[in-house]
């Protein structure tokens, strides 16, 4: 067991009224909000045609699933499983039911296009207020796309906290959130210039208790092998060292699991060394693999995420398209294969870097690493991200483990999520096809279900 129920400690959801420019109310703890009355405990059967549960097995036929309040109680063959008298029934015995996904990388405020990291970094300069209006929209169409539980990986002004609050408490639709609060990051180092100020392993202690005492539920180091701002920007470190040094390293995990909560980090190549020797829980991203480090993640039982969809950003410019003109997810997922497969057509780098990846996410899982998947921050694109693991000699049903059971493993929220097991937040949804032979089918999203609320009436805008 690597997680506790989630819990928010934050108290109110203000980030809409919170002006841009920080403040002391950001480093204040916030008053606690009143208790929600407990829902009542509705019961929820659900006959699914097919099964998928997310731990990798094969589907099962004809399975009732039971929900009371917000968890699973039951499931199992049909023929075994009793109905509760007066229990709600949700007939999906035409459909492959099967664990909502679990996005485990994801910024929800981004929008990436064509300026790269430069329009990332802008986007999180505007005020609170817009930054949270894109978080709404943007989690919407996540939760429309079959993702039940995204796993964030730095925001600003804890908004992720916030929206995390909002959610809970149903006052928006979306995915369960766990929360990561404001980016660690280091002078010269990857993130928003505001974050971009923690020096020294006491530093590293200090901005991760603040973190935790607003509510984040883990936390993310941003490590990097090159400047990543300024005139040096691309300039590589000496090899084998970072925008950290080994003891800010080890002080910010030491301080994390101090407090009972996990590290993820960014990292790639080298960096990959340097956050695993430290302790990390699991690596974001993880590109430029050899033997040695997938030998090394094996060794530790540290899994990573891959974000393929992320590395389009320079040729995508499609948002505009999802909030005016996209009828429902297919339509998006349609436009994000035809920009891909254009920009893989005009640039023969590209496309070779890309078969360079796939191959490195093959050997990966050749060798025992756990390979999962995030969006990043293309949000909504979780079945394209589960089409290139197919593309990279995965099963569609390796492919969907990844994006469910395996996911929720990797970044430590496996006893809440990802699987369709008795005691798990009832997270489900339903699929209209067979995805684990045609993981298209993926696209098909026809029910939706977080923590025992069935959102599946929620129109795409």
């Amino acid at each position: 067991m690597r997680t506790t129920a989630m819990t928010l400690r934050t108290a109110v959801l203000a980030a809409a009224f919170v002006p841009s420019a920080p403040s002391a109310a950001y480093g204040a703890a916030p008053a606690m909000a009143a208790a929600r009355a407990p829902a009542a405990q509705e019961v929820t059967a659900i006959r699914a045609g097919r099964l998928i549960d997310g731990a990798g097995q094969p589907a099962r036929d004809n399975q009732v699933i039971i929900v009371r309040g917000e968890r699973i109680e039951a499931v199992g063959d049909a023929a075994a499983v009793a109905i509760p008298d007066g229990a709600r029934v949700v007939d999906l015995t035409g459909h492959t039911v099967m664990p909502g996904i679990v996005d485990a990388h994801a910024h929800l405020s981004i929008r990436p296009d064509v300026r790269t990291l430069r329009g990332q970094l802008e986007g999180m300069e505007q005020h609170d207020a817009m930054q949270m209006a894109r978080i709404i929209r943007n989690i919407r169409v996540q939760l429309m796309s079959g993702v039940t539980s995204v796993y964030v990986v730095g925001e600003v002004h804890y908004n992720d906290i916030q929206a995390s609050q909002a959610v809970e408490e149903g006052i928006v639709p979306g995915p369960r959130i766990y929360p990561s609060g404001n980016f660690i990051s280091t002078t010269a180092g990857h993130g928003p210039a505001e974050y971009r100020t923690t020096n020294g392993p006491w530093e590293m202690r200090t901005f991760v208790r603040q973190n935790y005492e607003m509510g984040a539920h883990h936390m993310k180091l941003t490590i990097t092998d090159r400047a990543r701002v300024g005139p040096n920007n691309g300039t590589p470190y000496a090899p084998g060292e970072s925008n950290y040094t080994k003891e800010e390293i080890d002080a910010a995990v030491n301080e994390l699991h101090r407090l009972g909560i996990e590290a993820t980090a960014h990292a790639n190549g080298e960096s990959i060394r340097l956050a695993v020797e430290a302790g990390v829980n699991s690596i974001q991203h993880g590109g430029n693999l050899n033997e040695e480090l997938m030998d090394l993640m094996a060794s530790r039982d540290v899994g990573f995420v891959n974000t393929y969809t992320i590395g389009f950003q320079s040729v995508f410019n499609e948002w505009g398209f999802l909030d005016n003109e996209a009828g429902d997810i297919r339509d998006w997922l349609e436009r994000g294969r035809q920009v891909h497969a254009r920009a893989l057509e005009e640039n023969p780098g590209r496309a070779q870097r890309r078969l360079d990846r796939l191959g490195q996410l093959r050997r990966s899982k050749e060798k025992g690493v756990k390979v999962g998947i995030g969006t990043d921050s293309m949000h909504g694109y979780m079945l394209l991200e589960m089409e290139n693991l197919v593309a990279a000699g995965f099963t569609p049903l390796e492919a969907i483990t990844a994006a469910t059971g395996l996911n929720a493993e990797i970044v430590g929220i496996e006893d809440e999520v990802g699987t369709v097991e008795v005691g798990r937040f009832a997270d489900i949804i339903a699929i209209d096809g067979r995805p684990d032979e045609n993981i298209r089918d993926m696209g098909n999203v026809a029910f939706i279900m977080v923590g025992g609320r069935d959102q599946s009436a929620l129109s795409f805008r």
